[in-house]
């Protein structure tokens, strides 16, 4: 049975002076930012992150994992703030997609259980029939 999904946040307020940043040992020019997240993804969350990632028409332009509680955003010093609003859009996006995800898997466990209800009146009621069968014969 699929399970539901948490929403994940970056963490706010933020405090620049907390954040890590470090040298990208592959781009001398590169950062890498570390922002913290209010819990660590699931991995549903994590595929729809990915999902939306790869169809954001900046991806190439701007390098993105999750390790844990942490997005870790591989940047230049250009445009940073801009790179900043647009990994709390994907975080969004992302949110939005778990959101339906998880009505969908509401809707299935639900229309299962009705399933499960409607069978076990059935059967009560097949066996009252067969009870009174039994004593009318």
């Amino acid at each position: 049975m699929d399970q539901l999904t948490g929403r994940v946040n970056i963490k706010h307020p933020t405090d620049p002076n907390s954040i890590d940043i470090q040298k990208d040992p592959f781009h001398p020019t590169a950062f890498i930012v570390s922002l913290s997240l209010d819990s660590e993804p699931s991995y549903v969350w994590h595929t729809f992150f990915e999902q939306e990632l790869w169809s954001s028409l900046d991806f190439w332009d701007r390098k993105v994992v999750i390790v844990g509680k942490a997005l870790k955003l591989v940047t230049t010093r250009d445009r940073v703030e801009e790179k900043l609003r647009w990994l709390e859009g994907l975080v969004a996006d992302t949110n939005k997609k778990a959101d339906e995800y998880n009505r969908k898997v509401s809707a299935v466990q639900d229309a299962s259980d009705e399933k499960l209800a409607d069978e076990d009146a059935l059967r009560k009621d097949i066996s009252s029939w067969a009870i009174n069968r039994v004593r009318t014969s």
